[in-house]
């Protein structure tokens, strides 16, 4: 993989880690259409620089979780609530990556896969923003915020955050919009996904190399600090841009680029399929 190839795999997956297009999907396209295969020295460094753009955006929103963790953990007075809900939507995730590991690999390797992901995101997000918003003008009911979120909303943006280990559906764009129908504010929904995020892209950082440790010999030093500086710099614009449209209730346009991206996955993959 060339210098050009990482740098370029490295702004798409800071961008789209955070906007709600699907990461995963994106980069299974754009290595197919580079025509190379996936390479840890980019999975460790594209991840590395989201995580990276996440603590330096929400540093003090995680110190409060943790240190809100241990307090609440010896003064028992509810200060450990964010970090608990925070576990429980990382737990579905993690079990689904485990126990449906070898489904999530091959369908990291069929576009056709990632297409259908493309549209069904969305979707979900078209309906998500579109319910939020009939939620708002009503004025119906208390927003949910990190005084008041349970453990069972907590658990069901873990649910969507599950969907999500496949490619093609994206992370971000299920988390927030599961927050929404559960009628979280705006831009709760927006910092808690993004917080959210951090378990499962550290769980990949570190994972990957222990369950792929003969490819650490072939990292390329140079692609990897490439990859983790544009991935870090675009995670960081993605998140700002995000939250800006959340909070403005636009979420919905990107429904449109999904369905427009997918169709043409399925096109070109029918293509291949038919022989054309």
């Amino acid at each position: 993989m060339t210098v050009i190839q990482g740098l370029l795999l490295g702004i798409v997956q800071g961008l789209t880690e955070f906007l709600p297009v699907s990461s995963s999907g994106h980069l299974v396209v754009t290595q197919a259409l580079m025509g190379i295969e996936s390479s840890i020295t980019v999975a460790l460094g594209v991840h590395a620089g989201t995580a990276l753009s996440v603590l330096v955006l929400y540093g003090r929103e995680v110190w409060g979780v943790i240190s809100g963790f241990f307090r609440g953990m010896v003064r028992r007075d509810g200060s450990a609530r964010i970090a608990i809900c925070l576990v429980l939507t990382s737990i579905p995730a993690a079990l689904v990556g485990l126990a449906a590991s070898d489904y999530v690999e091959r369908a990291f390797s069929s576009p056709l896969f990632v297409g259908v992901g493309f549209l069904i995101s969305g979707a979900v997000l078209w309906y998500a923003d579109h319910m939020s918003a009939k939620a708002n003008t009503a004025r119906w009911g208390e927003s949910v915020d990190e005084a008041n979120i349970s453990y069972k909303h907590a658990f069901v943006v873990g649910v969507a955050q599950a969907c999500a280990v496949f490619p093609g559906v994206s992370r971000s764009g299920l988390t927030i919009s599961s927050a929404l129908a559960l009628k979280f504010d705006r831009g709760f929904a927006a910092s808690y996904s993004f917080i959210a995020s951090l378990p499962v892209i550290l769980g990949a950082v570190i994972l990957w190399p222990l369950s792929n440790p003969e490819a650490l010999s072939a990292v390329n030093l140079e692609v990897l600090l490439l990859s983790t500086a544009a991935s870090f710099v675009a995670g960081l614009a993605a998140m700002v841009l995000l939250r800006r449209v959340v909070v403005r209730g636009k979420l919905r346009y990107f429904s449109y680029y999904l369905w427009t991206i997918g169709a043409i996955t399925l096109l070109w993959q029918a293509r291949g399929l038919l022989g054309l």
